[in-house]
């Protein structure tokens, strides 16, 4: 074998430096624990910000859903609402005029107050029925 020439032994300096750079750098990054804990802090603070985001996500969804439902239950309350209204006036109807015909029309104020009462009675006990189920 021949002697390297200077330009090879160069090349060789060269890249031991350039190895041994690399080297010192990776030992210097497992010393450093202050960068270490830095870079699992912020890794951790990554997480938890992505599972806020998710969550966060996820309870929008879960309240659009309970609103929609909330909005249908309101809509068949008001659909209930109206056809006990529609019901307890009937029924007020034909209970002034039963009161009207029993009195033979002497006395029709006091027959609509009474026809009212009873409606307001029969929409009470609706109401009070309807919070028990």
């Amino acid at each position: 074998m021949s002697d390297p020439t200077p330009e090879e032994l160069r090349d060789r300096i060269a890249a031991e430096r350039a190895e041994l750079g690399r080297t010192a750098s990776a030992l210097a990054d497992r010393v450093d624990v202050g960068s270490r804990a830095r870079a699992a802090r912020d890794q951790a603070t990554d997480q938890v910000k992505a599972g806020v985001g998710q969550a966060t996500e996820q309870v929008k969804a879960g309240v659009g859903q309970a609103t929609e439902q909330l909005k249908a239950g309101v809509g068949q309350a008001q659909v209930v609402g109206r056809e006990v209204l529609t019901r307890t006036a009937g029924t007020a109807k034909q209970a002034v005029g039963s009161l009207d015909s029993a009195l033979g029309g002497r006395d029709r104020t006091s027959a609509v107050a009474a026809g009212a009462g009873a409606a307001l009675l029969a929409v009470l006990l609706v109401v009070l029925r309807r919070r028990r189920r």
